[in-house]
């Protein structure tokens, strides 16, 4: 006598496919993290003339034309990064969440610390933040694998 429950549990477990949603949320945070990522990377690589061009705002003494070569390597350097999560997260690696959320804390951070608040950065990156982790952590966007019948 085999019920529906003891039928069910014999048979292997469907497969979850992966919302139409889902996709939507992590292409529309990849595409603002790599924007983002690739505009410091142009500073980064025209570092030299954009420190030409702005010098002349600045007084003899003062250090920040010196500081912007290093700001676009920290921005290149952190937002790549989160490029580099969102996509293992998009390849169904659990890890790229983790990398993602570390790297947009150290965006946050260092954004906090050292540039006047920005509502908008703000609402965007901890709005990355909360709706993949919702992702994340009710495995909405990663497969479920099959069981196997022997046990």
């Amino acid at each position: 006598m085999n019920t529906p429950e003891i039928q069910a549990a014999l048979e292997p477990a469907r497969i979850k496919k992966r919302s139409f949603f889902c996709m939507i949320i992590l292409i529309s945070a990849l595409t603002y993290f790599l924007i983002l990522a690739l505009l410091f990377l142009a500073g980064f690589i025209f570092s030299g003339t954009i420190v030409t061009a702005i010098t002349s705002y600045y007084g003899q003494g003062d250090d920040a034309p010196d500081i912007f070569h290093w700001f676009a390597l920290a921005g290149t350097v952190l937002y790549l990064t989160a490029v580099a999560g969102i996509i293992l997260f998009i390849l169904k690696r659990k890890v790229g969440f983790y990398l993602f959320f570390a790297s947009t804390l150290v965006i946050f951070s260092l954004d906090l610390a050292f540039l006047s608040f920005d509502w908008m950065r703000y609402l965007i990156h901890t709005g990355f933040i909360f709706i993949l982790g919702i992702a994340h952590f009710s495995k909405r966007c990663y497969y479920k694998h099959a069981k196997s019948s022997d046990g």
